[in-house]
């Protein structure tokens, strides 16, 4: 992964990518502690964390859907590109700018779905009953924000995309 540079007119959506990499980070890093305390305590027959796996399943989608638009702001997703590196500049151009069109189509309609799936579970004031008991909206907004970012990050990579001279 390369470091993006931060121009200074992007400095704002610099630091909410940067944020969301630290969060997942230290999400994953959490994750992982909670579910070593949690197993080293099942073993001693102490339970001591019962809602542990529930709370370990929330920060894993927490810290997915943060990580998904650092990644993509970053080029770290997995892209298969053999054949497109041997194809002349303006069809990579292309490719990429259809690619992008793609992944905006596909991240705007994910964002508008759990946008409506959060106001309907907050219209009808739906619970989610576990371990924990919670607003079943707060299980929308870490799609919604994360789908909402990597729409952000399709349209900045677009203009990229258009802006490069072939």
């Amino acid at each position: 992964m390369s470091d993006t540079p931060a121009p200074s007119a992007n400095r704002l959506y610099h630091l909410v990518m940067t944020s969301c990499g630290a969060i997942a980070a230290l999400t994953f890093g959490l994750m992982s502690v909670l579910v070593t305390a949690d197993v080293v305590l099942r073993n001693l027959n102490i339970d001591l964390i019962p809602a542990g796996v529930e709370i370990t399943e929330y920060m894993l989608m927490i810290a997915t859907f943060l990580a998904a638009p650092w990644l993509l702001y970053h080029n770290g997703h997995i892209r298969v590109d053999v054949i497109v590196n041997i194809l002349p500049k303006g069809t990579q151009r292309l490719l990429s700018v259809l690619c992008n069109l793609i992944g905006l189509f596909v991240c705007g309609v994910l964002a508008q779905q759990s946008l409506t799936v959060l106001l309907d579970t907050h219209q009808q004031g739906s619970l989610v009953f576990k371990e924990l008991i919670f607003p079943e909206w707060w299980l929308s907004v870490p799609l919604l924000t994360g789908a909402t970012l990597l729409s952000l990050e399709f349209i900045r990579r677009l203009f990229l995309d258009l802006r490069t001279k072939v």
